[in-house]
């Protein structure tokens, strides 16, 4: 029986309150926003953080760093290196060995005592010291000085890889068109993606008929509930949007989206 699936710890002694075995003090963290340049990926953080340390040197001083900054900025991020690569993946390797220990002591058999494992940290690399808690609260600060360096160039800033990606602005909405039976009819449910835009400017034609504004909605989904034009008579609906922001329709127009409304 695997140790943390099982009823062991169904019965009463776990019962008792947590003051009556100790009291834990929630550990501090201090909100930091997450640069769009540094991954989201650990194994893309760890490669991040190897390049700063190789690149910072090079920059530094051009981008009016002391000699003193680089070193500590450097030593930075070679620990936050290795704890997030070599130490992360020892422990992680380390991990089911304890899981089967604590099995072999509750439900294992045996004559020979338990020696319980223990985990021996990997070194850390020549030159590297343990830091102060905060090593990318401190990067991301230094980063953010080294922008406004009057040496600041974007090629300098692309080596250091303290460049992020541009989000590619929407040319147009998004949505899809669904079916759904209403009381007298089908009618139309629109989905739509306004992206960073306030909202969509919705036109439809149907039959042989002009475009025709229906809607302004700034929260998707837009129903069209609007009842057949010749009543008992299936009829093609058609549909396009344009965002809308501040009171007016603006950009290209989707592709059209047809849908047959019936009864």
């Amino acid at each position: 029986m695997n140790w943390d699936t099982g009823t062991w710890d169904s019965g009463q002694w776990d019962q008792q309150t947590p003051s009556e075995y100790f009291q834990s003090k929630p550990k501090q963290h201090t909100k930091m926003k997450r640069q769009d340049y540094y991954p989201s990926r650990i194994g893309d953080q760890v490669n991040w953080l190897d390049n700063y340390a190789v690149k910072l040197p090079i920059h530094g001083a051009t981008l009016g760093v002391i000699a003193a900054d680089i070193t500590a900025s450097v030593n930075d991020a070679k620990y936050a290196n290795y704890v997030l690569g070599t130490w992360l993946s020892a422990v992680r390797n380390f991990s089911p060995s304890t899981t089967d220990a604590v099995d072999d002591v509750l439900t294992g058999a045996g004559t020979v005592a338990i020696v319980l494992p223990t985990f021996t940290a990997p070194a850390l690399p020549a030159g590297v010291t343990a830091t102060l808690p905060g090593v990318l609260t401190r990067i991301f600060a230094l980063i953010a000085k080294m922008k406004l360096s009057p040496g600041y160039t974007e090629a300098i800033g692309t080596d250091l890889g303290i460049v992020g990606s541009q989000a590619t602005e929407k040319a147009v909405p998004k949505f899809l068109a669904e079916l759904l039976q209403g009381s007298g009819c089908q009618c139309v449910k629109l989905t739509f993606y306004k992206y960073t835009h306030m909202g969509v400017y919705i036109e439809s034609r149907r039959g042989t008929g002009a475009w025709e504004f229906i809607a302004i909605d700034t929260e998707s989904p837009y129903e069209d509930e609007r009842p057949l034009l010749v009543a008992g008579t299936p009829e093609v609906r058609e549909y396009r949007m344009r965002f809308w922001d501040k009171g007016t329709p603006n950009g290209d127009w989707t592709d059209v989206v047809k849908v047959t409304v019936s009864p």
